[in-house]
């Protein structure tokens, strides 16, 4: 009984959940965040592209 009140008692667990949720959290965020600024950052790069691509083109 004495064990089961101390593994009940103990806080350290605790802890290292609270760090595991705060790093999923954060995680999620920028999971979130690269997926919103992924595709306009694609589409940047495809104009840049396109206009290199026609100066190039222009040049010859």
């Amino acid at each position: 009984m004495r064990s089961v009140r101390r593994f009940f008692n103990d806080k350290t667990g605790a802890t290292v959940i609270e760090y595991g949720l705060i790093a999923a959290l954060m995680s999620a965020a920028i999971i979130s965040g690269v997926g919103a600024f992924g595709g306009s950052l694609a589409s940047a790069f495809n104009i840049l592209s396109n206009t290199i691509q026609n100066s190039s083109a222009s040049g010859n």
